[in-house]
């Protein structure tokens, strides 16, 4: 007898190609996909500021030290010269320092013979203390400039004026007709010492000479005529004629704008 086969339909191609997916999809399992990662770019970095090409070379010119060649074989740097060592001081150096100091405070005190002769005993006394020697010569100068007498003679006729009236304040009648006498040579027409002059006569006794001099005055200014009326010297020769005649013509004379020079008395 013979054996049926069994007839197998088989599928269209497209439905089988339509049964592959969901075959697979029931024969293995579904498996989830990772959820997509945001990428964070990273915020960009400031750009660093260019230097130029000349910095970057005195940057590195700083940063790398300059190296000193050798010296050549046989050649040594000169080594600089040293200051010179003061001199040591001597044992001398105190002692004649202490006489130089008492000669200074002798000084101060205006000692000035002392001060002179202890300053001197250190420039012979200490030869080698050269430095204390221009010091000592100085205020020696000084010792001397006030040992020495002033000049106490009278050289401008104001000044010869000026001395004769002391002088015949004082009784030295002599020394004021010499003084008045030597400033009438250097100025002539000096009513002051013709003034002076004619009373120093007439202390003495001259009235001849007294009344010429006076006269002269008089007829240089007329203003002496208010000094001459006071005068306690002039009082025995005012009664004379002759000088009252000299005051009359002195008091119709024109006022000069110059006055006599005042009398010192003491």
């Amino acid at each position: 007898m013979a054996k049926l086969r069994r007839s197998v339909s088989r599928p269209s191609p497209k439905k089988a190609r339509a049964a592959a997916p969901a075959a697979r999809s029931k024969a293995r399992p579904a498996v989830k996909k990772p959820a997509p990662k945001t990428s964070v770019r990273p915020s960009p970095k400031p750009a660093a500021a260019k230097t130029p090409a000349k910095a970057k070379k005195s940057g590195s010119a700083r940063s790398v030290p300059r190296t000193v060649p050798p010296a050549p074989a046989g050649h040594l740097p000169k080594a600089r010269p040293k200051a010179p060592a003061p001199p040591p001081r001597r044992s001398t150096y105190a002692d004649a320092v202490v006489l130089y100091e008492r000669g200074l405070h002798a000084l101060q005190a205006k000692r000035y013979r002392e001060s002179a002769e202890t300053l001197r005993r250190v420039i012979a006394e200490f030869p080698e203390e050269i430095e204390l020697h221009e010091r000592a010569q100085l205020y020696i100068r000084v010792c001397e400039r006030q040992l020495a007498p002033l000049d106490a003679t009278p050289k401008t006729p104001e000044e010869q004026v000026y001395a004769a009236t002391l002088a015949l304040n004082a009784g030295a009648v002599d020394r004021a007709v010499a003084l008045l006498s030597a400033a009438l040579q250097q100025q002539g027409d000096n009513d002051a010492a013709e003034y002076m002059l004619g009373v120093a006569l007439a202390v003495k006794g001259d009235q001849p000479g007294a009344l010429t001099h006076l006269g002269r005055a008089l007829e240089l200014n007329p203003d002496c005529r208010d000094a001459l009326l006071k005068e306690p010297e002039l009082e025995a020769l005012r009664q004379t004629a002759e000088l009252q005649a000299l005051l009359a013509a002195a008091a119709s004379a024109p006022r000069r704008e110059k006055r006599p020079q005042p009398r010192v008395r003491r």
